[in-house]
């Protein structure tokens, strides 16, 4: 079975008065899945262990971008060059292991229609569908075409019920069809898994990426390897950018 951990960046927020100019909030949201087998599950989890102890960490250290980038928790002390190799080190071991597989979904906000539904204008709950469909698309392709999906807990009390909201589309979509994502979603803390903070990283660097950020492209770069293709396409499979 796949398992495919989900992380997002962004707010969800639209500008009360229109202005997005005056917006103190991001105009896009993105989600990221990073997709592995459970077979493969442990031999990676041992590896980046070993990565962490190998620059001074211990085997339960919590790594998040932000946390990186902004020298805190984990990595408080730590100069930013440091950080930086720290944070290339390790997109190189993603971008180059053939067993994980990344997913990314971007929202523009600025050109979502307001006038329609809920489903529609919310960016994290259109980001989780399209995420889903592709995540059902992509096991479609597998020898094994079952998977689960796992959030960081965060999320679990997210007034629109990320649950809830699969298991609706689950029996809605007509996209999710065959279904081969195992009913209901899956909560693990960030500290407790490293595929969680692994999906933490790779939202941060497609984020910035779509964003424009200065450098973030060589970041993204070390990590496209991984987005999912489809016949040799990755927009519209690997990588949805909506609407």
């Amino acid at each position: 079975m796949h398992m495919m951990f989900v992380d997002e960046s962004g707010d969800k927020g639209y500008p009360a008065n229109g202005n997005w100019e005056t917006f103190g909030g991001t105009k896009i949201y993105a989600r990221v899945g990073a997709i592995i087998h459970g077979w493969k599950w442990k031999s990676w989890n041992d590896r980046l262990v070993i990565f962490k102890k190998n620059r001074g960490l211990s085997w339960d250290a919590e790594i998040r971008a932000s946390n990186i980038r902004q020298g805190k928790t984990t990595f408080a002390g730590r100069d930013k060059h440091w950080r930086n190799s720290f944070l290339l080190d390790l997109l190189d071991i993603i971008g180059g292991d053939p067993d994980i597989t990344l997913i990314g979904v971007k929202i523009d906000k600025t050109s979502v229609d307001m006038t329609r539904g809920d489903r529609l204008i919310k960016p994290d709950i259109r980001s989780m569908e399209l995420l889903l469909e592709r995540y059902n698309s992509f096991l479609s392709s597998q020898d094994d075409k079952k998977g689960i999906v796992v959030l960081d807990p965060t999320q679990e009390k997210n007034d629109d019920n990320i649950r809830y909201f699969q298991s609706y589309l689950q029996s809605h979509s007509p996209n999710l069809r065959p279904l081969n994502i195992v009913e209901g979603t899956f909560f693990a803390k960030s500290h407790t898994s490293n595929m969680i903070q692994i999906a933490d990283i790779c939202t941060n660097v497609f984020f910035r990426n779509e964003t424009g950020v200065k450098g973030a492209s060589t970041e993204f770069n070390k990590i496209y390897p991984r987005f999912w293709r489809y016949g040799n396409r990755i927009s519209g499979y690997g990588i949805k950018k909506w609407p």
